[in-house]
């Protein structure tokens, strides 16, 4: 009868935190390498940051803006009425760290996810595999939504997989 008992490891063992510190800080150390400090934001990306940098200094949302999400615009206007600098550079290359943060702390759903499937070996590689994809990085330097779009995505998987009902 004891060995019916199905015996579940935690999600989280010290080697695992070890080793998901060092990829977490590798994949800061390869986003920062490659880092376009200094050039503006264009596009997409441009749009919602001068969105979101009129609400952090109005106070109120912009009326004759044609915005069609202004989710992110306002989680940024948040950091930006944090934020004091008179260089719009600045509060662009913050609108970057932003999007570089979120996308290196979607390490934890994806090891957990992959965990989910695969034994704690396979999980490390298949983080390693996502945080170290060319177009992770790319999409986490542009300052767009995708990082965090992924990780509330994933998030929300990992949540639906669980069973700890």
């Amino acid at each position: 009868m004891e060995n019916l008992i199905e015996v579940k490891s935690p999600i989280f063992s010290r080697n695992s935190l070890i080793c998901l510190g060092i990829i977490g800080f590798a994949a800061f150390i390869i986003r920062f390498f490659y880092f376009p400090d200094g050039i503006p934001l264009t596009f997409d990306a441009g749009g919602i940051f001068w969105y979101a940098n009129d609400l952090s200094i109005s106070g109120s949302f912009p009326v004759n803006v044609n915005m069609p999400n202004n989710g992110w615009p306002t989680f940024l206007s948040i950091f930006f009425s944090f934020f004091n600098s008179d260089n719009m550079l600045h509060y662009m290359d913050l609108q970057r760290y932003l999007t570089v943060t979120i996308s290196v702390i979607t390490v934890i759903p994806v090891f957990i996810l992959c965990r989910k499937f695969c034994g704690n070996g396979l999980s490390l590689l298949g983080t390693v595999f996502f945080v170290f994809q060319p177009r992770i990085i790319e999409n986490s330097l542009l300052g767009i939504t995708e990082p965090l779009f992924i990780l509330l995505e994933l998030s929300c998987l990992v949540l639906f997989l669980q069973n700890n009902w």
